[in-house]
């Protein structure tokens, strides 16, 4: 898909900062070091000789869980099952129709849909719908990247179904960035799903692993159970799922789909592999921010933001 990806056109308005005035923020703050950036976490600890144990200890998540059940879909139109999450006009509280390609929001390790109100809020004031903004719950805090992948195909083909469009935009982060990427594909019984995806954004997703979850790729406790996925060593080994996700192409369709990265320098999950959430083909960004600064930070919205308006294409429209 051919489209300029430095364009710097404000909106019609005039109020919208263009997209390479945020780049720039964005670089001024990483030149500026991360010395004194509030609430990285990182506390001087070895990461070689942490391990699995650690991996509790390193949820800084930022925001307020969902007042809801999990699997509760009653913020949703449409019925779900082992899983739950918020999405459309009437939840939203806005008019139906779409302007702009649905978005699928997949949240990390530990924590649910409200991570992205926010997003919600922000995206609304500048144009969104309601039926373009779509937020999962996946059914367990720490779900195995099978169990993602199966909600994720529901999740979708619901959202499409409603819309009557034929593709999603996708934004991830944490552990919710790799399921979306095993999501896309494909599961044994199901042909993969680059076609149904207009954009990836990946906000400090283990894409070459995590030096939190230690060594080996073995089945370990409920609590660890999403190291069988994202260790290095699960990066390193051929056979491997990560491995063979990344194998041979990290951004597979890259002339139909946008991929982007966002990172953040101060990122205590990624202390040995800094730039292990970014993709060999995608549009890889770095900003002075922790693990959680590049999902809540108004600057990493606005990027955001800007990856993701982008407009219905004339041929979006379901044809059955």
């Amino acid at each position: 898909m051919e489209r300029d990806r430095t364009a710097d056109a404000d909106d019609r308005d005039g109020r919208r900062p263009s997209r390479r005035r945020v780049l720039e923020a964005i670089g001024a703050a990483t030149a500026a070091g991360t010395a004194g950036v509030a609430g990285t976490g990182v506390t001087g600890a070895d990461p070689e000789e942490e391990g699995d144990d650690e991996l509790a200890g390193l949820q800084l998540a930022t925001g307020d869980p969902c007042e809801w059940e999990r699997t509760d879909d009653s913020r949703l139109p449409f019925e779900t099952e082992g899983y739950g999450g918020w999405g459309g006009h009437e939840f939203l509280d806005t008019e139906s129709g779409l302007d702009h390609y649905p978005v699928v929001l997949a949240h990390g390790n530990t924590r649910d849909a409200c991570d992205f109100l926010d997003h919600a809020e922000y995206f609304m004031e500048r144009g969104f719908g309601g039926d373009a903004l779509w937020a999962i719950t996946f059914g367990r805090e720490g779900s195995t990247h099978d169990e993602m992948r199966n909600q994720l195909e529901d999740f979708v083909t619901q959202i499409l179904e409603y819309t009557g469009v034929n593709k999603v935009q996708v934004l991830g982060h944490s552990l919710g960035v790799t399921g979306l990427r095993y999501w896309m594909d494909g599961l044994d019984d199901y042909p993969d799903r680059y076609d149904r995806v207009e954009t990836l954004v990946g906000l400090a997703g283990a894409n070459d692993g995590t030096w939190t979850c230690g060594p080996g790729c073995e089945e370990g406790p409920d609590n660890t159970r999403v190291c069988q996925f994202i260790s290095h060593d699960c990066a390193d080994t051929p056979g491997e799922p990560l491995y063979e996700l990344n194998t041979p192409d990290e951004t597979p369709h890259d002339e139909e789909i946008d991929y982007h990265t966002l990172r953040g320098s101060a990122d205590e999950f990624f202390l040995v592999r800094p730039e292990s959430p970014t993709l060999e083909g995608a549009e890889n960004v770095e900003m002075a921010t922790d693990h959680d600064g590049v999902r809540t930070e108004e600057a990493a919205k606005q990027l955001a933001y800007e990856w993701l308006s982008t407009p219905l294409s004339p041929d979006a429209r379901r044809q059955d």
